[in-house]
């Protein structure tokens, strides 16, 4: 986290204000210095200058006074009087002593051509050494003759001056450190104050601050620091706001994405908060896609999606009303996929999620209208609750998808609540879902054929090929089992393509060994979607060096009814090339007979839970009847499904089916076993034609001995 305060990080004195106060202190102590030392310099040198001024003077009054005749002691005694003198000698010319008078220090050596110099008028050759002052001057005395006049002077009243002037300047600087610094360090902290302002406002969450206002208002640069730092928080805002509808909205409704429910999900489960969670997946939204485009796909979603959301407000409006869930109660929509959403309605019970979802199959009730269109959504729905189902996020959407996959299974309108036994049916599907791609590689699927006989006669003219799976550990799967597995997980597609090669390789080999049978291969309707379905399926016939003729494709009729240009589009090559069309299930599904006359075909196959109660429910009988009815009218064949009895035999062989399929016949076997059986049946069937043919030549021996007439050596029978 951002420190958010001077004091937070160590007081005021780690502040900028109080540095920069610290460092002008310094500055200015060191000016001071500065200062103080060139006055006590300067002082010294005035006081010494003028010291050695007087000195010359006195010594060139007292050499006029020698030159007059003064007394020389008294003119010498008036020097030595003098403050700070340090020695007073006359010397003659030849180095002679005539009188020194304090001497508390040697005069220093000058030289000849410097004493020279100052005979007569000439000044005395002053030298300063060693704090001293020291003068020398040739004198012409009285009495004839000349001598060196030589005075010393201390200049420790300069020192003293100069000490003086430094105290008095030290001083002074001391006043007005003590006055100017206090003073200084307000005016700083007032100046830097706006800083301290926007330290805290990038600390916040929001970035405001009153103070980064009022600093904004400036037009220095701490004015421009604040105007920089809101033009750069509103775009920061932006920005996250940008980065969080990415993030966690869903971009075509707004909505809350998978990632966006997951999160708030989390956040409510972290608190403890009971939840409910209810997926749903609207039916109907690929029809629009396939139909409509994209563009019609979209408005479907919007329109998806607003009674989703009206279906969340209702329910909310109901609870507030009578105050059963409390006065926080909420509930988050969104869409977590291509068809589906979510509701998680945070407080609920069992109860108010039924009511939930009760509202939400109802808000789906009308179609959806889409410019001049009307479609209709059938909602399947799923619902799960925390801590019951699952107490984190993961294991309660797990739980909610389990329960939604139970509810699909009953292709409408439907509700399932989440339990432990959906949880175990949807990880047993993962378990399948997983093993089926490593039994489509590790080749442990097989393919059986159930035979189709002519109800008139019994000849076989055909097999099914169903696909089986033997499993290393579990023996032979069922293909209820793990065929809806496939189509749910995108695996039918492979499935698909290994069963018709299987069944076109099956078909040729049983050609080439005289068994003139076609082989029907089911096709699933995601399969048949594929916008090159017929080139793939014809290139896998042709590949596995099959007669196309022999091979019948049976598309359901759903998945021919769904898009029946399609359809149409992709079976007219198919049925160009040879290949054998059957509508199956036919009378399940909803037919649109206009479209269905326009679709080339060749077999309607009967649905065996027709055919199993046409002789015990009327409706079914009908059902039946018309099937059979339609097929004649349209010239083409039918095979009924599931015959299992005589009674279902003679029955639908009665109302003119063609073909018959059931166990009443054989039930699904493999390859080998089918040739078999094959064989006995066509051998029964030799031995059937020969009985008969043998009957019928008996009948007509019997016959002929009927009218030759008798020899005269027989007895004539007697008349009755």
């Amino acid at each position: 986290m951002v420190e958010t305060g001077v004091a937070e990080r160590g007081g005021w004195r780690s502040g900028l204000a109080a540095r920069f106060t610290a460092l002008t202190g310094l500055l200015l102590v060191a000016l001071a210095g500065a200062v103080v030392a060139c006055v006590s310099f300067e002082t010294r040198r005035d006081a010494a200058e003028r010291r050695v001024v007087e000195l010359a003077r006195d010594v060139q009054a007292a050499a006029e006074a020698l030159g007059r005749g003064d007394e020389v002691h008294a003119v010498l005694n008036a020097l030595s009087a003098r403050s700070h003198a340090l020695y007073v000698t006359l010397d003659t010319r030849g180095g002679e002593t005539l009188v020194a008078l304090a001497p508390a220090a040697p005069p220093p050596e000058v030289t000849r051509d410097a004493l020279t110099e100052t005979s007569g008028d000439g000044p005395a050759a002053v030298t300063v050494a060693d704090g001293a002052a020291h003068a020398a001057k040739t004198v012409a005395l009285s009495g004839g003759g000349e001598a060196t006049l030589a005075v010393g002077v201390s200049l420790t009243d300069a020192d003293g001056a100069a000490a003086a002037a430094a105290s008095r300047g030290l001083f002074a600087a001391l006043a007005v450190l003590l006055v100017g610094l206090p003073a200084f360090a307000l005016i700083a902290r007032r100046t830097f104050s706006p800083l301290r302002g926007l330290a805290q406002a990038i600390s916040r969450v929001d970035g405001a601050s009153a103070e980064v206002d009022r600093a904004a208002l400036r037009r220095d640069e701490i004015g421009d620091l604040a105007r920089a730092h809101l033009t750069m928080t509103r775009e920061a805002f932006r920005n996250v706001a940008a980065l969080r509808r990415a993030a966690f909205d869903d971009p075509l409704t707004r909505l809350l994405n998978r990632d966006g429910l997951n999160r708030r999900l989390s956040e409510a489960l972290q608190v403890g908060q009971g939840v409910a969670l209810l997926k749903i997946e609207v039916g109907g939204l690929e029809r629009v896609a396939t139909g409509l485009g994209p563009a019609g796909a979209d408005a479907a979603v919007h329109g998806a999606a607003d009674r989703v959301r009206e279906a969340a407000a209702e329910w909310t409006r109901r609870a507030h009303a009578i105050h059963a869930l409390g006065d926080d109660l909420s509930v988050s929509v969104a869409r977590i996929g291509e068809a589906e959403f979510a509701l998680l309605a945070h407080g609920a019970g069992e109860a108010a999620a039924e009511e939930l979802a009760r509202l939400t199959l109802a808000a789906f009730e009308a179609p959806l209208r889409l410019d001049e269109h009307r479609v209709g959504l059938s909602p399947a729905i799923g619902v799960a609750f925390a801590p019951l189902h699952g107490d984190r996020a993961e294991a309660l959407m797990r739980s909610a998808g389990a329960a939604l996959a139970a509810a699909r299974l009953a292709r409408g309108p439907a509700v399932r609540i989440a339990g432990a036994e959906l949880n175990d049916r949807a990880y047993s599907r993962l378990r399948i879902e997983q093993e089926l791609r490593r039994a489509l590689v590790e080749n442990e699927l097989e393919v059986h054929y159930q035979p189709q006989l002519a109800l008139g006669g019994g000849r076989v003219i055909g097999a099914e090929a169903l696909v089986r799976w033997r499993h290393p550990l579990r023996g032979l799967i069922a293909p209820g089992e793990f065929v809806p597995v496939a189509e749910e997980t995108g695996l039918v597609e492979p499935l698909g393509r290994f069963v018709l090669a299987r069944a076109s390789r099956q078909a040729a080999a049983w050609a080439t060994m005289g068994i003139p049978i076609r082989v029907a291969v089911n096709v699933s309707p995601l399969q048949f979607r594929n916008p090159r379905f017929s080139e793939a399926a014809l290139q896998i016939i042709r590949e596995a060096g099959a007669d196309p003729s022999r091979i019948e494709l049976e598309i359901t009729e759903s998945a021919a009814m769904a898009d029946p240009s399609h359809a149409a589009r992709e079976l007219a090559p198919l049925r160009s090339a040879g290949v054998r069309i059957a509508i199956d299930d036919f009378g399940t599904g909803y037919s649109n007979f206009a479209a269905l006359t326009q679709l080339p075909f060749d077999v309607l196959k009967i649905d065996r839970s027709f055919v199993r109660d046409a002789l015990v429910t009327p409706g079914a009988r009908v059902v039946v009847e018309a099937v059979l009815g339609l097929a004649r009218n349209l010239d083409v064949e039918t095979v009924a499904e599931g015959v299992e009895t005589e009674e279902q035999r003679a029955f639908v062989t009665a109302g003119g089916c063609t073909f018959g399929q059931g166990y009443l016949f054989g039930r699904p076997m493999p390859g080998e076993a089918f040739e078999a059986w094959y064989a006995n049946r066509l051998g029964a069937e030799l031995r059937a034609v020969a009985a008969e043919a043998q009957g019928q030549l008996w009948g007509r021996h019997a016959a002929a001995r009927a009218v030759i007439p008798p020899s005269s050596g027989f007895a004539q029978p007697a008349a009755s």
